[in-house]
């Protein structure tokens, strides 16, 4: 990370950064003053060589031998007892304690007691340094010496000003840090902003997280389950639109970075709000390891783009209640899906061409696959759907590294984006893009028998059948309009107005 980075980042977060600040701060004051003060006194030990040996070579060993042990000695529970019993009742109240240490170089043992009070302190290191003498026994080759009595210490050992010094420098870094981290939270929360920033790529749309997975295009398009999640992907086909060349047919992929991402559930979705536009689109499950689409799409299983001749798979063919999108589900596998999509994919595409039909295309992930680059060649656009919940810049750059190498136009699609809850509820609730709670109006049930569907005239759609009128029941009304009939709506056939509702305004759902 850049320091031009991290100044912004504790710039733009500086409430966050002043506030971890302030806090380490007061843990620093209260660490230096709400404990009570301690003093502590030493007092040393000196092993040495009896005056009265002529040995000076066995006294040295047995130094050697004796004093790792003297420290262990002096805190023997049983000395500190004795020791503990010669203080006076104000000593002992003070509850000292004691440590001690043996320096081989020098063979000396250092006595430290620590106490509330100097003189408990000082007492209590002289007591322990009598008994540890007192304690050895009666021998010529070695004796131990005071080196001058504990002295009550005039300064408490936990000294306030080092603590309040720490305290501030361990704020300033935890100040930064928290900052930057508040800055990552930020970008986490506005996924757009990151992509752009950190991986430079186009983002054509955010969808929301919806309450109830695995959601069919018809619950959000027809039953208007998550209304929200309809909007973001009538804005994602908005941009889409723009995206491409007008007026002509447009292959789309959509892939991800890794499995379990809802690229299935994109794709159904996107080629579904095309098709609302009275564009035909076809789906093609190309996912051919893991085919799902037709499950997403409610269509039965069966042969599909795997067939050997194009016209075969194009027969296969299954319609959808859209009556202008089609899908070819991925049929049987009987070779490598690579040698699949080399082999069917640039025919099937040219077919799809000729008609001047939208193809939305099921890709398997772009790790781990060799299929999915090879598509990326053939298309106009590779959607790249990446769940926000565990949004990976390294892996996503990664993909995108692959696809850029393939010369293939990329967008992003970011998934199960987390919204606040105003702009959840702030939803206009203008005709049926109205609120998930509120009940649907009364509508006219459409016979199936009379759905129109649209018709092909040398491979070109050429307009929708108009079947006999459908009667409105009473209280039923259509969306006023200055021309006299109502424009087509996906699925119902247009239905003349009638004199008695002219100029009245009302909900009109499909």
């Amino acid at each position: 990370m850049e320091i031009r980075q991290v100044i912004r980042d504790v710039r733009h977060n500086l409430l966050v950064a002043v506030g971890a600040f302030v806090l380490c701060l007061l843990a620093g004051v209260a660490a230096a003053f709400l404990p009570a003060k301690q003093y502590q006194a030493t007092t040393l030990v000196l092993a040495q060589p009896s005056s009265t040996t002529a040995d000076g070579g066995s006294s040295a060993a047995v130094i050697a031998i004796i004093l790792p042990q003297l420290p262990a000695e002096a805190t023997d529970p049983a000395n500190l007892a004795i020791a503990r019993s010669r203080l006076s009742p104000a000593d002992h109240a003070a509850g000292p304690s004691v440590m001690a240490t043996a320096d081989p170089g020098s063979d000396i043992v250092t006595i430290e007691a620590t106490s509330k009070s100097p003189t408990a302190a000082a007492n209590f290191a002289n007591a322990v340094a009598h008994r540890l003498i007192a304690f050895q026994p009666q021998q010529v080759l070695y004796q131990l010496q005071q080196l001058g009595a504990a002295t009550p210490p005039t300064k408490p050992s936990n000294p306030r000003k080092a603590i309040l010094v720490g305290a501030a420098a361990f704020g300033v870094i935890l100040g930064i840090f928290a900052a930057i981290w508040a800055a990552g939270i930020r970008r986490r929360l506005s996924r757009v902003t990151e992509v752009k920033e950190r991986i430079g790529a186009t983002v054509l749309g955010e969808i929301p997280r919806v309450a109830l997975p695995g959601l069919r295009p018809t619950d959000l398009f027809v039953k208007h389950t998550e209304p929200m999640a309809m909007e973001a992907f009538q804005e994602l086909r908005s941009n889409l639109l723009i995206s491409l060349p007008p007026g002509e047919s447009a292959m789309i992929a959509v892939t991800s970075c890794d499995p379990g991402e809802g690229k299935t559930s994109v794709a159904t979705n996107i080629a579904w709000a095309l098709a609302a536009q009275d564009r035909h689109v076809t789906a093609l499950d190309f996912d051919l390891r893991k085919p799902a689409l037709h499950t997403q799409m409610g269509v039965p299983f069966g042969p599909g783009v795997t067939s050997r001749r194009t016209e075969d798979a194009l027969a296969h063919a299954s319609r959808t209640p859209n009556p202008y999108l089609d899908v070819i589900p991925a049929g049987i596998i009987d070779r490598h899906p690579s040698d699949i999509v080399s082999a069917h994919l640039p025919l099937l595409i040219e077919q799809l061409r000729e008609r001047h039909d939208t193809a939305v295309i099921d890709c398997p992930p772009l790790i781990g696959v060799a299929e999915t680059v090879l598509i990326a060649t053939m298309v106009d656009l590779v959607i790249v759907v990446v769940d926000a919940r565990r949004f990976n810049p390294e892996r996503l750059q990664q993909c995108l590294l692959r696809l850029d190498n393939a010369n293939a136009n990329v967008a992003i699609v970011l998934n199960r984006v987390r919204f606040n809850r105003r702009r959840r509820d702030g939803t206009y609730g203008y005709g049926h893009f109205r609120r998930a709670d509120s009940p649907p109006p009364p509508v006219a049930p459409v016979s199936p028998s009379v759905t129109p569907r649209p018709q092909r005239s040398n491979g070109r759609r050429t307009g929708v059948e108009s079947p006999e009128p459908v009667r409105i029941p009473e209280g039923n009304v259509l969306r006023s309009s200055p021309r006299e009939a109502t424009p087509g709506i996906t699925g119902v056939p247009n239905v003349p107005r009638s004199p008695e509702n002219q100029g009245q305004s009302g909900y009109w759902q499909r």
